[in-house]
């Protein structure tokens, strides 16, 4: 008679286990949404692609599945080729929120650095440029965003422009703009400038 209530009980407890188990892999999702082994960077605090810009720097490029599974309601129609969109940083990777970076504008003229932030449902609430470089020569225009991260939705931003004058003899004229914007997160939320200067530079 022990044996036997021994046994039941034994058997109720493998059962019970293996039935929460089901639920728990229930539960999780089927596949990982961010592979860390995509980014070249993690954590970054400044966010400045110049060493990229001067070929001094590799990186993995998105598939148009990747695309369009991380950039989502932003993608850009007929802009997904096999190099446009390259992994950058990895900031976050959380239940409750993903922050990475992608390099946006790979094979174009004026590449951003792009931040994508995403919910617990893996849903883009946030996406704003963090850095930038870029060169017009039909306006002699040189140009240049680097920003510095204060916490996961406030930054600062550096952008400097650079103007030769066709009829100032050939000189320069420089402007900086400095900018602390928070992030607003959420469906089509622009970023909510708090302050901002600017400077002629000689």
């Amino acid at each position: 008679m022990n044996r036997k209530l021994l046994f039941l009980l034994f058997f109720g407890f493998i059962v019970s286990c293996t039935s929460k188990k089901k639920e728990l892999q229930k539960d999780k999702p089927n596949n990982i949404f961010i592979d860390s082994t995509d980014f070249k960077f993690f954590q970054l605090e400044k966010f400045d692609i110049q060493e990229w810009y001067n070929g001094n720097l590799k990186l993995k490029p998105l598939t148009k599945d990747q695309a369009k599974k991380y950039y989502q309601y932003r993608l850009r129609n007929g802009e997904v080729d096999s190099n446009y969109y390259q992994f950058y940083s990895l900031q976050k990777n959380e239940d409750e929120i993903k922050i990475i970076t992608i390099l946006d504008g790979a094979t174009g003229k004026f590449p951003n650095l792009r931040m994508l932030i995403y919910n617990s449902k893996d849903s883009l609430i946030g996406f704003h440029p963090v850095a930038g470089i870029g060169t017009n020569p039909d306006f002699n225009l040189k140009y240049k965003v680097t920003s510095e991260r204060v916490n996961d939705t406030t930054y600062i931003s550096t952008g400097i422009k650079e103007y030769v004058g066709e009829f100032d003899d050939g000189r320069v004229s420089r402007d900086s703009t400095i900018t602390k914007f928070i992030i607003e997160l959420g469906f089509m939320k622009e970023e909510k400038i708090v302050d901002r200067k600017e400077f002629k530079l000689k």
